[in-house]
C-alpha cells in the first residue's frame, strides 16, 4: 500500500522507523500525561517504548503506517484486526482496531491525520474487516471532533471508577 499527495507519503513501518515512532509517541504521551497523570506516566524508558512500537507491526494481524514528508516521519497510525471466536452471543466479525494515531505538532491541521485514517480504512478492507474501531479518552475533545469528522460515532462507553 502506498498513498501519496504532493508532499506526504503513507507507507508501512519497518524496524528502522521505531526511533521516529518513539519520538512521536513522546509528543502524544506528554499531552496525555498532562490531562491524565494518574493514568499516563510522565516518560517511559526508551527501550520499553522501542519494544512496544516494534511489536505494533511485527505480527501478521498488525500494521503501523507512517506519514512521511521527504524522509521525515511526521505521523503514524497502528492497526490490528481481530475476530470474535469465543463469545457466543456476538457475531464472528473481523474488526480492525486503531491503537494509536499521532501527527507531529508542526504538521497538524494539514490533512495528515485524514490521510492516515484513509490508509487505515484501506488496510482494514484489505484484511476483510467489516468495521474500524478506536478508543479515545474523554478529555481529548480535539481528537473526538476529528474522529466525528471522519465518520466515527459512539458505539459503547468505557466507564471507570477509582478504587483509591
Amino acid at each position: 500500500m502506498h498513498t501519496q499527495t504532493t508532499t506526504v507519503t503513507i507507507r508501512k513501518a519497518t524496524s528502522e522507523d521505531v526511533e521516529a515512532m518513539c519520538e512521536l509517541s513522546d509528543q502524544i504521551n506528554a499531552q496525555h500525561h498532562a490531562q491524565a497523570p494518574h493514568i499516563f506516566v510522565k516518560h517511559n524508558q526508551r527501550e520499553l517504548d522501542r519494544l512496544f512500537w516494534q511489536a505494533s507491526f511485527q505480527a501478521a494481524h498488525t500494521c503501523a503506517l507512517l506519514a512521511c514528508q521527504n524522509d521525515a516521519v511526521i505521523g503514524f497510525i497502528t492497526l490490528s484486526w481481530h475476530e470474535n471466536m469465543t463469545i457466543p452471543f456476538l457475531y464472528c466479525r473481523r474488526i480492525c482496531r486503531i491503537g494509536t494515531i499521532v501527527v507531529s505538532d508542526r504538521h497538524q491541521q494539514q490533512g495528515v491525520g485524514s490521510m492516515l485514517m484513509d490508509a487505515a480504512t484501506a488496510w482494514g478492507r484489505e484484511h476483510q474487516a467489516v468495521e474500524l474501531r478506536l478508543e479515545v479518552f474523554d478529555f481529548n475533545q480535539n481528537a473526538m471532533a476529528f474522529y466525528r469528522a471522519q465518520g466515527y460515532g459512539v458505539q459503547s462507553h468505557i466507564m471507570s471508577k477509582a478504587l483509591e
